[in-house]
């Protein structure tokens, strides 16, 4: 039993100290140099040198009082660092799926969209001289067909569905939503409990690894924020804080990508398991009619009252309206 309790504690140990005591560690240190140094002498490392002499000088001249304070403390303020870090990364976590209904937030989810739509109008544009081009006998026209793919391009790189959120991860992990609903009509929310159960538990690492590391980004940016807020005190922690907030951005764009695709295949893969185990297609394959069902069953509200057959014969304009 001591054997069992002692491997996860050790992992929980080596948690605690690779995510948050070392890089509050680094943060207290860097605290540490601003208040010696200051703006005006911020490269002075003649004078940084002088304040750790005078330190050691206050240890050997028996004023050690101060000096083991501020060594006990260290491990304290880098572990509050640290807490203060997770706990901004997970306000970062929810401000890039923040929805952006209302408040600031709303004008860039107008901006985002508008941008979507124009690019989709180029896509358009293009399908159309590819489709005019195509007919016979010369075929379609490579100039219109390089220029649909680079339209596409254009637009999957604002978002892969219809733009509707503030920010790039938004529409990213929503898009996941989307597509699988335009799929398979399968309802995420309501699906992704017995689908984390259905699933073997090499997706569900591979899943929990992907959040992990898409959590680690978020953290990652929280630093960047607080070494910008250090930088009105010692202006390099502002240029640490702008190569924290670049590598976060890039880190969370693809974090969180890698994580939408694997929610996506998690369904393709297991879904047709999911629907087996309800009862609904034993065997069968995940089709809309499949996934309809299936929600139904798991959402268990009044949309549940209804029958998944009769809903598979009214026309989809019916049922969005």
């Amino acid at each position: 039993m001591n054997a069992f309790l002692g491997e996860p504690g050790k992992r929980f140990a080596e948690r605690w100290l690779a995510l948050l005591l070392l890089p509050g560690a680094l943060f207290v240190a860097a605290a540490a140099v601003a208040g010696a140094l200051g703006q005006r002498r911020a490269l002075d490392t003649g004078g940084l040198a002088a304040w750790v002499d005078r330190l050691a000088a206050a240890q050997q001249g028996g004023r050690s009082g101060g000096a083991v304070l501020v060594v006990a403390a260290a491990p304290a303020a880098a572990a509050a660092a640290g807490l203060g870090a997770a706990a901004l990364g997970f306000f970062i976590e929810r401000l890039w799926t923040a929805e952006g209904r209302s408040g600031p937030l709303r004008p860039l989810a107008r901006m985002r969209r508008r941008r979507w739509q124009r690019a989709h109008e180029q896509v358009r544009v293009w399908r159309t001289a590819v489709l005019v081009s195509a007919a016979p006998p010369d075929g379609a026209d490579p100039l219109a067909r390089a220029g649909l793919r680079d339209a596409l391009a254009r637009c999957a790189r604002i978002s892969l569905v219809v733009a509707d959120r503030p920010t790039w991860i938004g529409d990213r992990l929503r898009a996941a939503d989307v597509r699988l609903h335009h799929a398979y009509r399968v309802d995420l929310g309501a699906w992704w409990p017995a689908l984390w159960l259905a699933a073997p538990d090499s997706t569900r690492a591979e899943l929990t690894q992907a959040y992990a590391a898409y959590r680690a980004s978020a953290r990652l940016m929280a630093w960047g924020l607080l070494y910008l807020a250090l930088g009105g005190w010692w202006w390099p922690a502002a240029l640490i804080a702008a190569a924290t907030l670049a590598t976060a951005q890039v880190r969370a764009r693809a974090t969180a990508s890698a994580l939408a695709e694997l929610v996506e295949a998690a369904v393709d893969l297991h879904g047709r398991e999911v629907a087996g185990l309800l009862g609904v297609e034993p065997g069968g394959s995940l089709d809309a009619r499949t996934g309809r069902r299936v929600s139904a069953l798991l959402r268990k509200d009044e949309l549940a009252t209804f029958d998944p057959v009769a809903l598979d014969s009214v026309p989809e304009q019916q049922q969005r309206s």
